[in-house]
């Protein structure tokens, strides 16, 4: 019995041996030439006609796939009885059969770089091939709507700045797609779409729209240093040339070109870092959420160029996210900017069209007011109501009580058609004594009722000013217009010979 079980022991430790030593050469693929390595290292491409030799030992149908950043227009080489077949994917991948055979994979390169290749099973290949295409393709998308977005908004408000975030945001939305291979799928035999060439272009595009954006979006020009400034400027230029030379037909540029890309945008971002944390300083609007961006920007270009071996995952879309959250909070960074000049704007306005001294609008203003009503009404229909009013015998009320009682005798006027006048309707003070009011009515009978309640408020008033009690009126030209009219001067003109006759009315009385 005992014999019997240890004869079991025996072969059940004999089977586990053949497999752990077997397997590993059974279920795997290696690099044979140029030089013999697994596929967990990374393969040294050359400039020029690559031959990769591979030799495979597989149980089971496993998918080969590498990304098409440096090589281009790939081909596989195989013996008679084994048939590999390439899939549609965003990446160069091949359904390699089960056996132990060899097979060469050829490809061009335009630069000295280093490819990282996979080997998976059919279904876990399937699985994030669709993932990454969804993850890539929600990402060109959202950056395609911002665009025009953002470029409809700054059409609107004619800010340079604005043109320039939409161009960073194609620009990078372009760069990933053709980066991570999408169009690949839809035009497979367009080679030139998976070029190099392409991408550095795109890739400086975005650099220097988005160097371009910040300087435009912080007022960068006017807090720092010319030569602090210009530093910005042009590793943006720079860069942008730096892309358009390695698209240059050129070998002997590329590999120049590409090491200095990635230097002067380094140089570039670090210098728009430091600039905006002294705009944070300088409390200079937006600043805070752009620090964060390029924060965020960077941490994600640290692991994309400098930590490659990390993590796959951050290596991979950790830059598309940090782009992705960039552009949000750059876009809420315009959103306050844009509010903020809007409400600068509109102060300036205010202070522009209001009187100084009474809480209405001056002549211009009133003005201005005036005639976007008075076309409003010849669209929309309605009548109009124009009031000229003139307070009665001002110049005894300042020779009598002073200018300074005078002023606060206006004042108060002022305040009385503002609470007697609805609050679409327009006050103003044309000049000394004299005020108007502009009303859009429904019907002449509204119209009747606004000038009537307006006309009873200023007989016989008598006002506090320093304890005294003064006595105060006002004559009121009232003018009801049923038919679009454009002339305005015209119809002041005519409402001041109505307040004209009530005055020399009253007198006569």
């Amino acid at each position: 019995m005992k014999q019997g079980i240890g004869r079991y022991k025996l072969v059940f430790i004999s089977v586990l041996l053949m497999m752990l030593f077997s397997s590993p050469g059974y279920a795997d693929c290696q690099v044979i030439a140029p030089q013999a390595q697994t596929l967990q290292q990374p393969l040294d491409i050359s400039l020029g006609l690559n031959d990769i030799q591979f030799k495979c030992r597989l149980a089971e149908a496993r998918v080969l796939s590498f990304p098409l950043d440096a090589l281009q227009k790939p081909s596989v080489y195989t013996g008679q009885d084994v048939i590999i077949t390439p899939l549609a994917s965003a990446r160069a991948a091949y359904l390699l059969p089960e056996g132990v055979y060899q097979f060469t994979l050829t490809a061009e390169s335009d630069h000295i770089s280093k490819v990282s290749m996979s080997l998976r099973d059919l279904g876990t290949f399937q699985r994030d091939n669709n993932l990454h295409i969804l993850t890539i393709s929600a990402f060109g998308g959202f950056c395609i709507a911002l665009c025009i977005y953002v470029g409809i908004l700054g059409r609107s408000l004619r800010n340079a700045g604005f043109y320039a975030y939409s161009g960073y945001i194609l620009s990078a939305g372009f760069f990933f797609v053709l980066q991570e291979g999408i169009l690949r799928i839809v035009f497979p035999a367009v080679h030139w779409l998976h070029s190099h060439q392409i991408k550095a272009i795109f890739a400086g595009a975005t650099v220097y729209t988005a160097l371009r954006f910040i300087t435009l979006l912080l007022d960068l020009r006017l807090i720092l240093k010319r030569w602090e400034y210009l530093i910005i400027l042009y590793s943006g230029i720079v860069v942008l040339g730096l892309g358009v030379i390695a698209a240059l037909p050129i070998a002997p540029l590329h590999a120049i070109a590409n090491q200095l890309m990635g230097l002067v945008t380094l140089v570039g971002m670090v210098a728009v870092t430091l600039a905006t944390a002294y705009a944070l300083l300088r409390k200079i609007h937006g600043a805070g959420w752009v620090l964060i961006a390029l924060l965020v920007l960077l941490a994600a270009m640290v692991f994309r160029v400098y930590l490659p071996d990390v993590n796959e995952f951050l290596h991979r879309y950790a830059l598309i996210v940090a782009v992705t959250v960039e552009a949000l909070l750059l876009a809420i960074a315009a959103s306050e900017r844009v509010k903020r000049l809007q409400s600068d704007k509109m102060q300036a306005y205010l202070a522009a069209s209001s009187d100084p001294l009474c809480p209405v609008l001056n002549r211009r203003g009133w003005e201005e007011s005036a005639q976007k009503m008075m076309t409003r009404h010849g669209k929309e229909g309605g009548v109009l109501l124009l009031l000229f009013i003139d307070l009665d015998d001002f110049k005894q009320i300042n020779d009598t009580y002073g200018h300074r009682v005078g002023d606060q005798a206006l004042v108060i006027l002022a305040k009385i058609l503002n609470s007697q006048s609805r609050a679409q309707d327009i006050v103003g003070r044309l000049g000394g004594d004299e005020f108007v009011v502009m009303s859009h009515c429904h019907s002449r009978n509204v119209a009747e009722r606004v000038k009537k309640r307006i006309a009873q408020r200023l007989e016989d008033l008598i006002i506090k000013i320093d304890e005294q009690h003064i006595p105060l009126s006002a004559s009121v030209g009232a003018q009801i217009i049923d038919t679009p009219n454009n002339d305005l001067s015209l119809l002041l003109h005519a409402a001041d010979m109505l307040m004209y006759e009530q005055k020399h009315a009253a007198v006569s009385l």
